[in-house]
Parts: C-alpha cells; sequence; structure tokens
C-alpha cells in the first residue's frame, strides 16, 4: 500500500574503511601466520627428533669405539645396525676424526631443502669422530604449501565475514533507527514526519500529473474511554485492530499514517475528488463503527472524518493542507461525532480567532483580567443565604465581558483550566473570608480533577486563608466519575476526609447518575436549570424533579435547584420539598462586596414559612429588594 524510497548505504564510509582495513588485516594474518606457524613448528619437531636420535645412536657408536679403538673403523655391520631404521627422506654418515667416511645408511641422496644435524662421538673424553644426519624437509614444504592454501581460503572466508556481518548489522540497526524515527512502533504506521514527506510529494505530482488528491484525517471517538476502563493494553490493541481495517480499505496509492494518540491521516490519490474522499470517509466510518474484541470485551467507537481536497497544482504547503483536514475534523466532532467534514474557508477565520483567543486568555491570567462573582444560594425555609456559588468571569481589556462558555472549553483543550482552576480555587478561599457565616461552591473540571496536586492545592487554598475545609463545596459532573471511576471515588473519599463538601452539579442529564449516588455518599444533589424551566408548565418536568428531591431527601443529601427565575417556581420548588435555590430571580452573580451588602440586610429576602406554601406578598418583597440591592 505504500513505498519508500529505497536507501543508499547507510553507513559512514570511514566506518566502511576501518572495517575493510581490519578483516583484511584478520584475513592476512590467518593466510600468513597459520602455514608459517605450521612450518616453523614442524621443522622444530624434525630437528628435535633427528637430534634426539643422533645423540642416541653416537653414545653406542661411542661405547663401540671404546671397545675397540683400533679397530671399529672395519665394525660397519654393527655401525649400521646401531643407526636401525631410517626414513626415506634422510641420510645418515658416520665420519672418523679425520673425515673419512665409515658408515652410511639411508638414501643415496634426497630432495632439497635439508636440514644437517652433526654430533660428535669420542673415545676416552677424546673426539672419535661425528655423525651426521641429513634431513629433507620437502614434504613439510609441501604440506605448508597445502595449509597455506587452505589458510588463504580461510582467511577469505573470514575477511568476508568481517567485512559484511558487521557492516549488515550496522546496517540493520540504522534502518531500524530510521524506521523508529519514521514510524510509529505501535502500528508500523507513518508518523507524522513521514508523512509530511509524503504530501510534499503527492502535492507536487498534483502539478506533474494533473491528478487531484485529499487528505483526510480522523481519530477514534471514545478511545480515552477504553484505555480508562479497559487498560492501555486494550487501547493499544484497538489502536492495531482499526489499523488493520483502516489497510484493508485503502488502495494501493492511497498513504496512511498515525499522526499520534488516536489520530490518522490518509492521502487518497488517483480518485476523482470529492466523490472519492466522501466514499472511502464513508466506509471508513461504517468499518470503525462495528464492535472491536479487545481480550473478550466488546468495544464500540466510531470515527469523525475531515477531509481537504485539492484539485489544482495550487502553491500549498503540506502542513496548511493538513492543518485544513484538521480543522474539518475539530468541526465534524463539534457538530455531530461519527460525520463527514469538508473544510471551508471559514474554519481557517475561526481558528485564527481561537488562536487569538488562546493567546489573550493566557495573557488575562497574568495580567488581573479574570475575576470572581458569587451567586447567592438561598433557604427556602428561611428565606436566608446560606451559601454562594463561584463564578469565573473574564474581563477582556477590548472585547469586554467574554462568556465562560466561549472560553472554559478553550481552556481544557489547551490545559491552561490547570492554573485557571488553582487561581479559581485559591481566590474564592481569600473572598470567603468577607461572609465567614456562609459556605461557597467551586467548580472542578475534569481536566483539573485529574490534576496530581488537586487534594494539596485545596489543602494548602483553605489553610492559608484560614478557612474552614466544611465552608467550602466542591461541584463535579458526571463527565469527571465516568474517568478512572475508582480513582476518582478514591479522591472524593479523601476530600469528604478531610472535611470539604462534594456536590453533583446537573444531576440527571447523564446516563448514570443513580449509580453514582449509589456508590458515593454526595452531600448535594443540583438539580438543572434544564428541568427548572419546565416547572409550573410541564407535568413531566414537574414529576422529574419531586422525584429527585425525594430521592435526594432519603439519601441525607440536600437538593439544590438551578436557574430559579420567577416566583411561581420558587414555591412550586418549596411545596416539593426543596431545600435550596439558586437562580436570576434571586440574585444574578455579583461581586463579593454585593454579596456583604446582602448579608448586612437579609430582610430583603426573608420568606416566612407559612401553612400551604410560600407567601406570594413575601415572595414579591424579595424581588423588590433584590432590585433595589443591584441598583445600589
Amino acid at each position: 500500500m505504500f513505498e519508500e524510497n529505497s536507501q543508499s548505504d547507510l553507513v559512514d564510509p570511514s566506518i566502511v574503511r576501518l572495517t575493510t582495513a581490519f578483516a583484511f588485516a584478520v584475513s592476512l594474518a590467518i593466510s600468513i601466520l597459520v602455514p608459517v606457524s605450521y612450518f616453523y613448528f614442524g621443522l622444530q619437531f624434525v630437528h628435535g627428533k633427528t637430534t634426539a636420535q643422533a645423540d642416541m645412536n653416537s653414545e653406542d657408536i661411542s661405547q663401540l669405539v671404546g671397545r675397540n679403538p683400533l679397530m671399529w673403523h672395519f665394525e660397519t655391520l654393527r655401525i649400521t645396525e646401531f643407526l636401525g631404521g631410517y626414513e626415506d627422506t634422510e641420510i645418515w654418515k658416520v665420519f672418523d676424526v679425520d673425515g673419512q667416511l665409515v658408515a652410511q645408511v639411508g638414501m643415496a641422496s634426497i630432495p632439497s631443502p635439508v636440514i644437517l644435524t652433526s654430533h660428535a662421538f669420542f673415545d676416552s673424553g677424546i673426539e672419535a669422530g661425528r655423525l651426521e644426519v641429513t634431513y629433507s624437509i620437502r614434504p613439510l614444504a609441501y604440506r605448508s604449501l597445502a595449509v597455506f592454501f587452505l589458510s588463504t581460503l580461510l582467511g577469505g572466508l573470514v575477511f568476508i565475514g568481517m567485512r559484511t556481518l558487521p557492516l549488515r548489522v550496522l546496517r540493520q540497526a540504522i534502518e531500524h533507527a530510521s524506521f523508529l524515527a519514521s514510524h510509529d512502533p505501535l502500528t508500523e504506521l507513518p508518523n507524522r514526519s513521514l508523512f509530511n514527506n509524503w504530501l510534499i510529494n503527492a502535492i507536487a505530482d498534483v502539478d506533474r500529473q494533473q491528478t487531484p488528491l485529499a487528505v483526510l484525517c480522523l481519530d477514534l471517538d471514545h478511545f480515552k474511554d477504553v484505555n480508562d476502563l479497559l487498560g492501555h493494553a486494550a487501547g493499544d490493541d484497538l489502536l492495531k485492530q482499526a489499523t488493520e481495517r483502516l489497510i484493508a480499505l485503502l488502495d494501493s496509492n492511497d498513504l496512511l499514517a498515525r499522526l499520534g494518540g488516536d489520530e490518522f491521516a490518509i492521502v487518497q490519490k488517483s480518485a476523482d475528488q470529492p466523490s472519492g474522499a466522501t466514499q472511502l470517509a464513508n466506509l471508513i466510518t461504517a468499518e470503525l463503527s462495528r464492535p472491536f474484541d479487545l481480550d473478550g470485551n466488546e468495544a464500540i467507537i466510531g470515527t469523525s472524518v475531515g477531509i481537504t481536497v485539492l484539485t489544482d497544482g495550487s502553491h500549498i504547503k503540506a502542513t496548511t493542507l493538513l492543518q485544513q483536514a484538521d480543522l474539518a475534523l475539530y468541526r465534524a466532532k463539534n457538530e455531530c461525532r461519527g460525520s463527514i467534514q469538508f473544510y471551508a474557508e471559514e474554519m481557517n477565520q475561526q481558528l485564527l480567532i481561537r488562536k487569538k483567543l488562546e493567546s489573550d486568555l493566557r495573557i488575562a491570567l497574568t495580567s488581573d483580567q479574570l475575576d470572581l462573582e458569587f451567586q447567592p444560594q438561598i433557604d427556602l425555609a428561611t428565606g436566608k443565604i446560606v451559601g454562594v456559588e463561584a463564578l469565573l468571569r473574564w474581563n477582556h481589556p477590548t472585547e469586554g465581558r467574554i462568556p465562560p462558555d466561549q472560553f472554559i472549553g478553550l481552556a481544557e483543550e489547551t490545559g491552561l483550566i490547570i492554573p485557571i482552576g488553582e487561581w479559581v480555587i485559591r481566590s474564592a478561599c481569600a473572598h470567603a473570608r468577607d461572609w465567614p457565616e456562609l459556605k461557597f461552591a467551586v467548580n472542578v473540571s475534569p481536566v483539573q480533577f485529574r490534576s496530581p496536586n488537586l487534594l494539596e492545592l485545596i489543602r494548602s487554598s483553605l489553610a492559608d486563608e484560614n478557612v474552614e475545609p466544611g465552608r467550602l463545596e466542591i461541584e463535579i459532573t458526571e463527565g469527571i466519575l465516568i474517568q478512572n471511576t475508582e480513582e476518582t471515588i478514591a479522591i472524593l473519599t479523601q476530600l469528604k476526609d478531610m472535611g470539604v463538601r462534594i456536590a453533583m452539579d446537573d444531576f440527571g442529564t447523564g446516563y448514570s447518575s443513580l449509580n453514582y449516588l449509589r456508590r458515593f455518599d454526595f452531600d448535594k444533589i443540583k438539580i438543572d436549570q434544564s428541568f427548572t424551566a419546565g416547572l409550573g408548565h410541564s407535568p413531566e418536568a414537574d414529576s422529574i424533579i419531586q422525584a429527585v428531591i425525594d430521592l435526594g431527601a432519603s439519601l441525607g443529601m440536600t437538593s439544590n435547584a438551578e436557574g430559579v427565575e420567577t416566583m411561581e417556581q420558587a414555591r412550586i420548588l418549596k411545596d416539593q420539598g426543596c431545600k435550596e435555590v439558586q437562580g436570576y430571580y434571586f440574585g444574578r452573580p455579583m461581586a463579593s462586596s454585593s454579596i456583604q451588602e446582602l448579608l448586612a440586610d437579609q430582610d430583603w429576602m426573608s420568606v416566612e414559612a407559612k401553612a400551604g406554601g410560600t407567601d406570594e406578598a413575601t415572595i414579591t418583597d424579595i424581588s423588590t429588594a433584590r432590585m433595589g440591592t443591584r441598583s445600589n
């Protein structure tokens, strides 16, 4: 499916030369030293043997001379018997003191080269003659020559082995390192770097061949959930299986790469566009929506696909083309998971706006542009403020006040929510000294909750401001509980052990809220304003809220209804047994100083409990006093 350019020799030429020289030296040493050593030690053996034999024979002749000093010259038969057997490569000769030949055994002549060994024999300590042994070493030379040929052959093999094997191993190691540098080790797909090189070549082909191309970016939906619930081994298995399915869908000219995490990219060539990209994207979404078997666990994920198409030879960078496809993927995921989205130019403008917003948000964190406002939480039984919820505000120097829904998501994506969340917790604890009789709630995002120093941050923030832990209420959403449930519950338990209160925010909007209420002892459940809005108009909404309030009461949890905007909603909630409310009817988010003013005059929101429900006139008085306070 994908081809790579053949690589020339990857090994440095100097290493090749050094390896060659070393291999040649070793092979030359084997070719020369082995036969030379064989000849040398063979020669030493022959010389030692003949010397020993000559020494023994000269002793025998010396005894013969001693017994017959005058006539020993004539005892050639006896002398010949002393010399004994001989080889056809040696000549034994006995000379008298005058150098006259007395006896000779062996060949008449032997082939050269030869070695000569001479040994004297004596009569009463006086030299009587000499015994000479001439030995031919031609057979040794022939054997040494044969050893030379064999050692030369061996040296050649050694040279080939030492020249080839280390370089091959080194080349393989370099190729492996090069592969790891340009490929994903898990799926063995090309990585982002190699994909960019491919894309550059593909863009050039659009110019040369006048054929369009499409770049598709996709990632796996719910991949993190698989990692969290089934473990990273299951996540790796999922990536491998997804890779196999993707490869099976591609043509031979298509290029597939893993850009990182669960994100993949495809270059589609030699297909009509945009129909070819649409067809491929539909196949991909259908194939990846089928269940995956992860070691006996069934996982259903799905994918979203972003596409950009290049139909002419316009001069565009590969990184720009990939960025366009990535923007389209971002739009597809935001609009509807499992969808397909083509790049449009306005997406680039949105990216620029988003980048500027991110840059401004970083500046805001360090230039005192962030602020906290607090929304009162009202006890319906007493009509008094019993707590506040801290809400983050961004006062942009040129854009004015930016709503949280425009930057909180961006902060979570970029990781800025970690320092921003720390600032919120510390600032809320600092403001809590302004109204020591109130509880105060702080929302913690899923990203911040996964921060390893969250517990220490909360502990130190309370201690630095000398605030009782029981006054702080941490609000979490179901999204936090879905991820690493056991670990999350362990952290919540530690927070409760510190004395901090825990509230489940937006109760009822998720799929498993009841399950989490069973597994953890929350202090408060907050009824989402989407349910509150239907009070008095929708019997279903009334029934749901009544059920939630009753459930909270049975579990010993305080119920808090958000988004109360009318007197009628407040009356119904009180009749249903709701303990706390908050919303625009009782007070919009306001500065900490305004909360102090409200506390100084609790009469503006005194709700006198009367039999049968909340007094309508009292609620009206509350509204009037509230408006008067806001105008101050």
